[in-house]
């Protein structure tokens, strides 16, 4: 099952010791109403510019997450900074965290988190090739290349892995060339396999990279989180504490949870006239 950015979020939240769950009584699209827990609980505005997110499954608009404007203690009732989807109903399950950690800071974090795990892989499928023995490409070198053998066959795995090319490097703003030593067979699309950075998570439904264990983002998202807020208040030694244990966690759950990768062929392009 596909493991969302707002379950991330969510979860680094719950981590960061910063998530306090609920249900909603009542709502709109901009404001949820919980009057069982939050109402005389609170002093006016104590949750505001921090960050509410509604938990995951079910119909909209469950996992869309929002910054909260402003909180009116006596109703319990939180407004939001932007409108969700659909209107908050009754019973709808919520997590709400202060503005220690603010939901857009910790978007931004969460994604150089990702990034700072390292190259995920990725595939793009349905590439034309720009000739029969070139193809134009703006990434990095891929680590594989497929093409459609058997076309029209939705059964089984009608691709076919090409081991006969290369690649050349061009300059910045111009795209790489990649050469096969045979003619492509015509108008059959390619599969390419290659190593970048994570994409970045944005809306509440993106997906996390299969190859990230989810314990492994979290602690990654966690540890991000921490060293931001060390060097936010100067160094504080409780924070930097956290930080370390934060850290050596991290540590741990690289070594629990290996980013997989695959390897590059080891078969090279033989140009004509080589043996």
């Amino acid at each position: 099952m596909s493991y969302t950015f707002s379950e991330l979020l969510q979860d680094a939240y719950m981590e960061l010791g910063q998530l306090r769950r609920g249900l909603a009584t009542g709502g709109s699209a901009s404001t949820l109403v919980d009057a069982a827990e939050l109402a005389g609980q609170h002093r006016e505005d104590d949750w505001k510019d921090g960050a509410l997110l509604l938990a995951a499954g079910g119909s909209p608009p469950a996992g869309e997450f929002a910054s909260v404007a402003g909180f009116v203690a006596s109703s319990g009732t939180l407004t939001l900074a932007s409108n969700l989807s659909e209107p908050v109903e009754a019973g709808m399950a919520y997590g709400l965290a202060s503005a220690q950690y603010p939901l857009a800071t910790m978007v931004e974090l969460a994604n150089s988190a990702l990034r700072g795990l390292g190259d995920v892989p990725q595939v793009d499928e349905d590439v034309l090739p720009s000739s029969q023995h070139a193809l134009a490409w703006a990434r990095r070198r891929p680590v594989r290349i497929d093409y459609l053998a058997v076309p029209g066959v939705s059964a089984g795995d009608p691709w076919r892995t090409l081991h006969d090319w290369d690649y050349v490097p061009r300059a910045p703003g111009s795209p790489g060339l990649v050469l096969f030593a045979e003619p492509l067979p015509a108008g059959r699309p390619l599969r390419v396999w290659y190593l970048a950075s994570h994409p970045r998570l944005a809306a509440h439904e993106d997906v996390l990279a299969e190859a990230i264990a989810p314990e492994l983002a979290v602690a990654a998202v966690a540890e991000r989180a921490l060293r931001w807020q060390c060097v936010r208040k100067g160094g504080d030694e409780k924070l930097g504490l956290l930080w370390q244990d934060a850290a050596e966690e991290l540590q741990a759950a690289r070594r629990r949870f290996p980013i997989w990768r695959p390897q590059r062929p080891a078969r090279l392009l033989r140009l004509r006239g080589q043996a």
